[in-house]
């Protein structure tokens, strides 16, 4: 019985083939096509590949530019981050771009005191990461088409009362960068 199991398979592929390929002049032949082609699935824009002039104009210093968190993405998030400029130092500044809906955000157990904001060109929300000193750390998020953007500014733990207000710095970074983002 398992040998003609085996056998079943085979028998069905020619009498298939001995169906399809047998014609008479002049008649079109029955043909089964087939397509190898699967579509890759869509990923997120890559911030890394925002330009180091566009960078430096926005006042981050692009010898510090790190992609990943660790070298790593996260979460099918796409990432890259700049510290500020020399001598200041004070922050991390990053964005972070993904296949989610603004609703990602809506977490009550990762993000809190959520509130609409215009950043450049767009409507965005401002958040804090839950437990995040909001003297020191900000974030904005806003969708473009499937993705959301989101981007961050993560004040240095060595610094205690920074001379800026992290939301207004974190909004006039992404103002500066907007036409290199998505759109």
């Amino acid at each position: 019985m398992r040998r003609a199991r085996r056998w079943i398979p085979v028998v069905s592929a020619f009498a298939l083939l001995a169906g399809c390929s047998s014609g008479t002049e002049g008649e079109a032949t029955p043909r089964v096509e087939t397509s190898t082609t699967v579509a890759a699935p869509p990923t997120p824009w890559d911030p890394c590949t925002i330009p180091d002039e566009a960078i430096a104009r926005a006042g981050l210093n692009v010898d510090t530019k790190e992609s990943g968190i660790f070298g790593r993405d996260q979460y099918g998030f796409k990432i890259c981050g700049w510290e500020d400029r020399p001598p200041n130092n004070k922050y991390f500044f990053s964005i972070f771009a993904g296949l989610e809906g603004i609703d990602y955000i809506d977490d009550p157990a990762t993000f809190d005191r959520l509130q609409p904001v215009r950043v450049g060109t767009r409507d965005a929300t401002q958040y804090q990461q839950v437990g995040a000193d909001a003297s020191l750390n900000c974030g904005v998020a806003f969708t473009e088409g499937i993705q959301l953007i989101r981007a961050t500014i993560i004040t240095d733990a060595t610094v205690r009362n920074p001379p800026y207000d992290p939301c207004t710095e974190l909004n006039s970074l992404v103002a500066k960068l907007d036409s290199e983002l998505p759109s």
